[in-house]
């Protein structure tokens, strides 16, 4: 239970320029430790956890917590639909983009087909040319043997034989041309997929798609097992899956500043962490140090608490002992 007389107590707080405060932490609240972690403030599973416990503790729930609790949904609401909506357009140009591509390869075969007719109308003339040539030079034999003209049967011979050649070469080429030809398909990716995947590499700066470092192999054979065990890709659940299972075998890379010479990362999207800083610490004085973070102090403000001393104290005080008690 807080202590109601105590909640009117001044509290020493300090704001900081990335919109956290630092806040000294109340003689009967500090602990024996000097760090403690405090309760997960960003999810609807917190919001409810939070509830229960103030019904436990005092038999109703708060209404200034609640009001709290209420403009952290109501942003949380608002962030899923401005992604909503983001996801949406992107999903939408590449479906456009999509059928602009279709529209072009349609064109390009149809560009092609005419260019194909044309070229062969060109060797089909080409060959009734020979077949004129073969049947002159047939004649020019008749006459040269009817003659007795060596000299003209030699030539027209010759004429024959070069006619001849040169339409059977024809005719192996129009045969070639008129063949049916594979149709040409590109398979352009999937909206949804390929925007999940653009979201993830810009998150997971690290991962190399080519498999060149070990950490991306192992992602590329995680992807594979999850392909294969019917997992799809254009769901939002598909990549928390992911997530989940490269937190178990590239802990490092979820680990942010464990080392310096891997990229920060994003924290996993399943897992509910904390809204910011919040730790006790010494410091001057022998004072130990609770540090609100920036979506704490915001919502306060957002709540009209923080320009009320009383309020403000009141919840200050419950944020610290909400922490205590999950250290516990």
């Amino acid at each position: 239970m807080i202590d109601d007389n105590k909640e009117n107590e001044e509290l020493d707080i300090k704001e900081d320029a990335d919109g956290s405060a630092i806040v000294a932490v109340p003689k009967d609240l500090e602990t024996e430790t000097t760090e403690v972690q405090a309760s997960p403030e960003d999810s609807d599973e917190a919001d409810e956890a939070a509830r229960q416990a103030e019904l436990a503790d005092g038999g109703s729930i708060d209404p200034d917590a609640e009001a709290i609790r209420e403009a952290k949904r109501a942003k949380r609401r608002a962030r899923k639909e401005y992604h909503k909506q983001v996801s949406a357009e992107k999903d939408h140009k590449l479906s456009y983009l999509e059928r602009q591509n279709q529209e072009l390869l349609e064109r390009l075969a149809v560009v092609e087909r005419k260019a194909q007719g044309s070229e062969i109308a060109t060797l089909n003339k080409q060959k009734e040319e020979l077949e004129t040539k073969i049947l002159f030079a047939k004649q020019k034999i008749e006459e040269a043997t009817a003659a007795g003209d060596g000299r003209m049967l030699t030539s027209a011979q010759e004429m024959w034989f070069d006619a001849r050649k040169n339409h059977e070469a024809l005719e192996n080429l129009i045969k070639q041309s008129v063949q049916p030809q594979p149709q040409r398909t590109i398979q352009a990716p999937d909206p949804a997929v390929q925007r999940h995947a653009s979201e993830f590499m810009m998150d997971n700066p690290w991962y190399d798609p080519q498999g060149r470092d070990t950490d991306s192999r192992i992602t590329l054979q995680i992807d594979r097992d999850l392909s294969a065990e019917g997992w799809n890709p254009k769901t939002q659940e598909y990549w928390e899956e992911l997530d989940n299972r490269l937190q178990k075998y590239l802990p490092h890379r979820y680990n942010e500043g464990e080392r310096n010479d891997v990229a920060p990362s994003r924290k996993p999207r399943n897992v509910v962490t904390s809204s910011g800083r919040e730790s006790l610490a010494s410091s001057g004085g022998g004072k130990n140090t609770f540090t609100l973070s920036p979506d704490q102090v915001k919502a306060m403000k957002d709540a009209g608490m923080w320009d009320d001393p009383d309020k403000k104290a009141k919840m200050i005080r419950r944020y610290i002992t909400e922490a205590n008690n999950k250290r516990i």
